[in-house]
């Protein structure tokens, strides 16, 4: 299989196992918008990263961001950045331990570093604008993108590449695939990268494999994520049996390469 074929074979794939739950326009809409695409304000950033810092491993069904939403805003004093910067991120993290009864602290811990944090670096701008354009000065080639990424992961705690890169292609930035699990275990079936180990080497490989097919990163990105997941999240339907779908999928790759 040639390198410009992948996102086509990617894509039926995605419309075969959704058939009889989600429609072909309905899949096409999924993957062509991005979740904060109307994003206007500092407001909507901050509330953005709210849900991608707990967006990854166990911390969705730890944190339960969209169930505790208005209790988690309350407690940081939502939208008010420069008060949430303030705050003590391990106090924090208790009274959130406290009020859910969790025995997740390490969970807490690290999203409420990332919260504070996060707060911080978004009170250093002066205007929804200024951030835009600094974004934007950023988005420029996969250098520039690469380089910006790296640079959120020193400024945001609990923020590593994927995730920084997750956040920046919500916010709708196409250019920006998530080089998370699934996607590199897809790219190394296709043999784009030698190993699983390197977040940057998939970022790249997926990129590379946009410009062969003509689309937006976002895109290829979606449609891996939706074959591996099954979760159309936006229209609460979830579809049957995501891991098969995933190691089918793979095994489907494995054969065309052969």
């Amino acid at each position: 299989m040639h390198i410009k074929d992948i996102y086509l074979f990617s894509y039926n794939y995605l419309l075969n196992i959704s058939t009889g739950f989600v429609k072909a326009s309905d899949v096409d809409r999924f993957i062509n918008s991005q979740d904060a695409s109307n994003c206007e304000s500092l407001t909507d950033v901050f509330e953005l990263l709210l849900v991608i810092l707990q967006d990854f491993q166990m911390y969705p069904n730890v944190i339960k961001y969209p169930l505790r939403q208005e209790e988690i805003k309350e407690k940081i004093g939502f939208p008010n950045l420069d008060y949430c910067s303030k705050l003590n991120p391990d106090e924090l993290a208790e009274r959130f331990i406290e009020r859910f009864n969790s025995n997740s602290k390490r969970c807490w811990q690290r999203y409420c570093k990332g919260i504070v944090s996060g707060a911080k670096f978004l009170s250093s701008f002066n205007s929804f604008e200024n951030f835009k354009e600094t974004l934007n000065n950023f988005d420029l080639n996969i250098v520039t993108r690469e380089a910006f990424a790296l640079f959120l992961q020193t400024k945001i705690d609990n923020m590593g590449f994927a995730v920084a890169c997750n956040w920046l292609k919500e916010l709708g930035y196409v250019n920006y695939p998530k080089p998370d699990v699934h996607m590199k275990d897809i790219c190394h079936a296709f043999g784009l990268i030698d190993s699983k180990k390197r977040d940057i080497d998939c970022f790249e490989a997926m990129i590379r494999v946009a410009d062969e097919c003509g689309v937006e990163p976002y895109k290829l990105d979606k449609v891996w994520w939706l074959i591996c997941s099954g979760n159309f999240y936006r229209y609460n339907i979830q579809l049957p049996n995501p891991q098969k779908n995933k190691s089918d999928f793979i095994a489907c790759i494995e054969t065309k390469l052969q």
